[in-house]
């Protein structure tokens, strides 16, 4: 990037870039706006790809066979006289506004297309209340009003006054400049983008920042010129239409939207009419009717078939997006099927994201084919899925090109000259950290393949957090960290309810053991779910044949969003990282997985996920002891430390799993006063037990393993009364008391317990069988509405290495990455366990909801 004098133009390219039932997360505290734009900002952090103005220009705004610009450099350079006088830091920012917003008009020098201001109003149902300086819109449906009118922008504009201060990016030293003017500036631009891709069907989106008399212009990824672009050249989807007021499918979402009285009731054994087997649950139809309130814009949608072609789907407001501009971007919708028969058929769950692009990593819907077809229970029964054509990050081959660039000229010189706008010397990129940064700046990728693992394998490399030991990038690093990201889109029947609408604790327990069920069976094929949360973990309402020959209403439970799931089963090759960054949530991931990116995910890892997932829930929304719910959830759920640069899990967490005390102050153990209590201890001394006999196994590297690799596998009856047998440890015992400090045998049974899903759901069935339930303790949420953290924060958070943030109650995706060490501050005394400290905590939360309202 350089800067140029109005106008010239050379060009800055950065990038911006699951299920059924999600809704709107939060933490335990929603940030300011401020705090959101520095954690946006933060995510945005060496994702930045310069390109000089014509390369820019070529690769995304062509001018078009035959055609010859409108304007030559000369002919701007005289439009723009008026402005020669801006490049003053006292002239104030409305001014420089004003007149570039009238040389453009006045000359229609964007045909087609007004530049309309907007600096002083935000839009009625904005609650976060931002105001961009304005944007250009078709002619003929500017908008008069003064506000910002987020869904309609086509190429979203920015005015600040002369000065380096207000430039976001340093093209001399580290183009992500960390000076805090500058970076204030990009956080403000990121939250604009962030805003337009939030209420547009996007693939891609054009910025301009005017500062005084030189500007920039930004292409935000999800990875002709202005005047002669299409739509789609400006980032438009063309697989998603505008429904209009007025029209026969605005009217059909209105009429499906609206309450009918033999709706079913989602309440476990209420008895179903005869006859209504079919009918729609309430709540789902609610669902749907929430998304259509308000001016918000509705969509079809296009989703790919097996056959090639297109099914479409017409949908109101996301009920669950993504914050950010990092990640997957994901959005889910309650759609309408028009072509659906039965009633409860009619709405269904619409999932778009932009998922990564990578050898042996298959799309969701690929994979719930593959379960289906196997007969695994409880997952999402999938309609249509597929790629959308031509929609796919490249951000990758710019930064491949860009990185070869800089090697051979590393000191090329970065300044371009006013007066020589046609021959503008190619700019060497910032060399990226050797990371999991992820970056994109594309439209449709080069070329259609998808990158390798061996390209893409990063052995898991995570970077130092800025401030500990070290960030400097690698320059001798060669392969792109940035991933590949194809728009996606997929359809399932179900639309789920979240997990906190569990009925009691006994249900709680219920609908976690239907989806232990559903991941053994899936690891039977071979199958790792690995991303085990609160968020994919749904409860889903069926009518069943009840005990007397009736129809009664069961709420089972679904577990969804398998598109980061894996395939273990051996290929004869070593097991390695297949895309550039750790996926999993941070608050429910096994403290080995935390504390060791590099490990391989297992089962183990998998079983304590849910037990980290039960814990929280019940915690949250279950009677307990636990006077301080919101700064028991945030010690042990969020918090993390920094260990020699590196990110570990938190004391709180780490400390329960390998002492097995379940305590919510020193002496005093967190309590429920029910079936809970056994059902969480029980588990957490097998947790115990799997990390004594794992810590040994380490310590007798090239020994024989303490529980035999080859066992046979045993096949265990289901019924509904078994209670979990002895095990024979000859099975799986190599001579363990043979070897100084090995684990006793009983703490050899207990890890074996988790080295497979057995022993657990025959365990949880078991409780779920006793007599001692109580229908009544599921209390109101425990964590009030507002709440301070407790614990020392990183000045912008935690960001998530692969953020697909927000998913229902959770706070993070991925490995949390803090901005800086934060400072050692202690936690409220009656609340510390241990003399170290954490030192911050995962917040990945966004402020509240900025688009229209619920």
């Amino acid at each position: 990037m350089a800067d140029q004098d109005t106008p010239h133009k050379d060009r800055a390219v950065i990038r911006t870039p699951n299920t059924a039932g999600a809704a709107h997360s939060h933490s335990l505290r929603e940030p300011t706006l401020q705090e959101y734009r520095q954690r946006l900002v933060q995510e945005m952090t060496n994702r930045s790809v310069p390109l000089p103005m014509k390369s820019f220009l070529d690769t995304f705004l062509p001018v078009p066979p035959g055609q010859k610009p409108k304007w030559t450099a000369a002919a701007l350079r005289r439009k723009f006289t008026t402005l020669k006088k801006v490049n003053n830091a006292k002239v104030k920012e409305a001014i420089v506004a004003d007149k570039f917003t009238k040389v453009v008009n006045k000359s229609d020098l964007a045909s087609g297309f007004k530049l309309v201001l907007s600096q002083h109003r935000y839009d009625a149902n904005d609650a976060s209340q931002q105001r961009i300086d304005g944007a250009f819109f078709p002619t003929e449906s500017a908008p008069t009003d003064g506000t910002p009118h987020w869904t309609e922008q086509l190429v979203s504009v920015e005015f600040k006054r002369h000065g380096s201060e207000n430039d976001p990016f340093d093209d001399k030293k580290v183009l992500d400049t960390e000076v805090t003017p500058r970076k204030k500036v990009r956080s403000q631009l990121a939250s604009y983008a962030e805003m337009v891709f939030k209420l547009q069907p996007r693939t891609h989106l054009f910025m301009l920042i005017v500062i005084g008399r030189q500007f920039r212009v930004l292409r935000w990824d999800r990875s002709g010129r202005i005047g002669q672009a299409s739509r789609g050249q400006l980032g438009l989807d063309p697989t998603a239409t505008l429904i209009k007021p007025g029209s026969d499918e605005y009217k059909e979402m209105d009429a499906l939207a609206k309450e009918v009285a033999t709706d079913l009731v989602a309440e476990s054994d209420s008895i179903v009419a005869k006859g209504h087997e079919n009918n729609m649950f309430a709540y789902v139809r609610r669902m749907f009717h929430d998304s259509l309130k308000g001016d918000c814009p509705r969509w079809k949608l296009a989703v790919p078939q097996d056959d090639g072609s297109m099914r479409y789907f017409l949908v109101g407001k996301p009920r669950f997006e993504a914050p950010g501009l990092v990640g997957r971007a994901t959005q889910g919708y309650v759609a309408m099927d028009p072509l659906a028969k039965e009633p409860k058929k009619k709405l269904v769950w619409l999932k778009d994201a932009w998922r990564t692009f990578y050898d042996l990593v298959e799309s969701e819907g690929f994979v719930l084919h593959q379960l289906r077809a196997a007969g695994v229970p409880n997952i999402p029964t999938l309609l249509c899925h597929g790629d959308l054509p031509g929609q796919a990050t490249v951000t990758p081959v710019i930064w491949d090109d860009n990185h070869k660039a800089a090697r051979v000229n590393k000191d090329a010189a970065t300044c371009v000259s006013p007066a020589c706008p046609d021959d503008i010397p190619t700019i060497p990129t910032p060399v990226p950290p050797a990371s999991s940064a992820e970056v994109a700046v594309p439209a449709a990728p080069t070329s259609g393949t998808k990158r390798s693992r061996a390209d893409d394998d990063d052995q898991q490399k995570m970077p130092p957090p800025p401030g500990v030991g070290g960030s400097k990038a690698d320059e001798s690093e060669e392969t792109c960290p940035l991933r590949r990201h194809v728009h996606y889109r997929i359809v399932v029947e179900e639309v789920a309810l979240p997990l906190e609408e569990f009925e009691h604790g006994h249900h709680l327990v219920s609908v976690i053991c239907d989806c232990i069920e559903a991941h053994e069976q899936a690891a039977k094929l071979g199958i790792l779910h690995r991303d085990i949360s609160g968020g994919n973990i749904l409860i889903y309402p069926r009518v069943d044949e009840g005990r007397n020959g009736d129809k009664v209403v069961s709420m089972n439970g679904l577990l969804t969003d398998w598109e980061l799931s894996k395939d273990i089963k051996s290929t004869g090759q070593p097991r390695r990282a297949r895309q550039p960054e750790r996926t999993g949530t941070w608050q429910y991931m096994s403290v080995a997985l935390i504390n060791n990116p590099k490990k391989v995910v297992e089962i183990a890892d998998e079983l304590e996920a849910f037990f980290h997932v039960l814990l929280y829930y019940a915690v949250r929304y279950l009677d307990s002891n636990c006077v301080d719910v919101a700064a028991y959830i945030e010690r042990y759920f969020e918090a993390y430390q920094i260990d020699n640069g590196q990110y570990r899990c938190g004391n709180s967490k780490s400390y329960t799993i390998t002492t097995g005390e379940l305590q919510i102050s020193a002496g005093t153990d967190l309590m429920f006063n029910s079936v809970i209590d056994r059902v969480l201890r029980t588990i957490l001394r097998w947790l115990k037990a799997h990390y004594a006999v794992r810590k040994h196994e380490e310590s007798q590297k090239g020994s024989a393993p303490v529980l035999h690799p080859n066992r046979p596998v045993v096949a265990r009856p289901r019924k509904t009364t078994a209670i979990a047998r002895n095990i024979d440890t000859s099975l799986y015992m190599d001579g363990a008391a043979d070897v100084p400090g090995a684990p006793s045998e009983t703490t050899i049974v207990d890890a074996y317990k988790l080295r497979r899903h057995d022993a657990l759901i025959e365990f949880l069935v078991a409780c779920l069988n006793a007599a001692k339930w109580s229908k009544h303790d599921k209390v109101p949420d425990r964590i009030p509405s507002k709440v301070e953290k407790q614990l020392a924060t990183a000045p912008t958070g935690l960001i998530s290495a692969d953020t697909e943030c927000s998913k229902r109650r959770k706070t993070n995706s991925g490995v949390a990455v803090p901005v800086e060490p934060a400072s050692q501050t202690l936690p409220r005394s009656n609340h510390s366990l241990a003399a170290v400290w954490d030192s911050g905590f995962a917040s990945g939360s966004k402020p509240p909801d900025s688009s229209c309202p619920q």
